[in-house]
């Protein structure tokens, strides 16, 4: 996304002390934004400290959430691949939702339910827990890292569960394998609500986000093994399908990898503007 401006225009809120100057003098001058940076909204950097609690948080997440419902229009031929796939993918494992769901009934047992009756709060009540506490530490250890990482999974809780997952579970009103209904079972506005998974929404939002701030490749294995066994904890509990899952899946993934990348870096050109009635400096900036 681009925007365009003359030189004495800049981005509000911006200064010239959040940028870093590279040079090639065979190009435009180039200004790279701090990274920390949002591309609109409060800034997260040391200087000025995440608030949950805010307006400028209210209105980052505003930002997110237009963001995140316009991101297709900006895709590139690889993004509608990879949706493509996706969609197929889900779409291959929709064909073979009854046997899968009949082989995981048929591994059923009374360890499994223990195990899984624990692991699958992490797709509600515990997913806010974990948000809580990464605020809690953020503030305790004055970490911005954390606090924003619980800025954004709160806000890619509130797109994916919310504003996607629950308006597509009821205009698609596929029945519950715990209901009895066939994989085929499809009553779009009658209140059967089994795609797709919310629970699997809730844990891979939040697993996203947790993974696309932290390197630690033993975070993000950590991050989507659990969103994935809740998933998996939703085919054991016989609440869903397994293409239900999948879904839940793809939704909170894409919704938690967009609201972080709306944050990432950003850059301002500077280059030569000439037309017959006006000339000097044209100031593009991007994120």
């Amino acid at each position: 996304m681009a925007h365009n401006a003359h030189a004495d225009a800049l981005p509000q809120g911006f200064s010239l002390d959040d940028w870093s100057l590279q040079r090639d003098f065979d190009e435009p001058l180039r200004l790279d934004i701090d990274a920390t940076r949002p591309s609109s909204g409060p800034s997260t950097n040391s200087s000025a400290p995440i608030n949950l609690f805010s307006l400028d948080s209210v209105k980052r997440v505003e930002h997110d959430i237009a963001g995140t419902f316009t991101a297709p229009a900006h895709w590139d031929a690889g993004d509608w691949l990879l949706a493509g796939g996706v969609a197929a993918g889900i779409g291959v494992t929709a064909a073979f939702d009854s046997k899968i769901q009949k082989a995981v009934q048929r591994n059923r047992n009374g360890t499994t339910d223990r195990i899984f009756k624990d692991i699958e709060p992490f797709g509600t009540e515990y997913a806010a827990g974990v948000i809580g506490a990464f605020y809690l530490g953020g503030e305790l250890f004055h970490d911005e890292r954390a606090k924003s990482v619980a800025l954004d999974a709160a806000s890619a809780s509130l797109i994916a569960s919310v504003l996607i997952g629950l308006p597509v579970k009821y205009t698609v009103g596929r029945g519950r394998p715990s209901e009895h209904h066939a994989t085929s079972y499809f009553a779009p506005f009658s209140g059967t609500d089994s795609f797709p998974s919310g629970h699997s929404t809730e844990a891979f939002a939040v697993a996203t986000v947790i993974a696309e701030h932290y390197d630690s490749p033993w975070i993000k294995v950590a991050s989507y093994s659990l969103a994935s066994a809740v998933g998996f904890a939703r085919l054991n509990n016989n609440a869903h399908w397994a293409s239900d899952g999948l879904a839940g899946a793809a939704i909170g993934t894409f919704v938690g990898h967009t609201v972080v990348h709306l944050h990432g870096n950003q850059a301002v050109v500077v280059s030569p503007m000439m037309s017959d009635d006006m000339r000097g400096l044209q100031l593009t900036w991007s994120y």
